[in-house]
């Protein structure tokens, strides 16, 4: 009706929306990690959420708009790249290589559904996940040639900085995905597992190099 304003949210209706946003984001993120994007449905996370299908769209236009939100909005990408980038592997406090592997493979463990995620969209051969995992990898690589070459250049006596960096980002990789498949049991066992395998990864790589 002309002369009637339309009143703006208040602010406990302005954070109940950002709150339900989020509750959608975390749904999203544990069902698409279990069955991936194309194995879930708008109406199956609208259940999941306790939300009908409409109120879900209100949110969020697409499944793909949904999966660009898991990826940039939850922080997964800040955190995993802080704890994996220059910043975080220039450290002064570690020990040693070991150190900075277990470190790197302790801080995938606790984003461990992003990683799921990105993994299965990755194979699926989902653009967006695609390119966020390409800029982890550089990340890491980077970090880990900046390290060794400050750190431990004695280790890369011979085949370089890049290579010696290239094998232990695969040695990351590999001990995860050992991790995904089970091989290492439950997560606390992991844990346990990431500390030996780097400590055994350290020593090789120093005997051979």
């Amino acid at each position: 009706m002309e002369g009637v304003t339309t009143p703006s949210p208040t602010g406990a209706q302005e954070r109940t929306a950002v709150s339900q946003r989020q509750h959608i984001l975390d749904t999203a993120l544990a069902l698409m990690s279990q069955r991936g994007v194309d194995g879930t449905s708008m109406r199956d996370l609208a259940s999941a959420a306790g939300l009908n299908v409409a109120s879900l769209y209100h949110y969020f236009a697409s499944k793909r708009e949904l999966l660009v939100a898991v990826l940039q909005e939850r922080g997964f990408i800040e955190d995993l790249a802080a704890s994996t980038g220059p910043a975080a592997i220039a450290r002064d406090d570690f020990d040693g290589l070991a150190d900075v592997l277990d470190d790197i493979l302790r801080s995938m463990l606790e984003v461990e559904d992003f990683i799921r995620l990105m993994l299965g969209e990755v194979m699926r051969g989902e653009e967006t996940a695609h390119a966020v995992g390409v800029e982890l990898f550089d990340a890491t690589q980077t970090a880990l040639e900046r390290w060794l070459e400050e750190s431990e250049p004695t280790v890369c006596n011979g085949p370089g900085a890049p290579a010696v960096a290239r094998v232990l980002r695969a040695f990351i990789v590999g001990l995860f995905f050992e991790h995904l498949a089970g091989v290492l049991g439950r997560s606390d066992d992991a844990r346990d597992a990431f500390r030996s395998r780097s400590a055994e990864a350290a020593a090789v790589l120093r005997a051979r190099l």
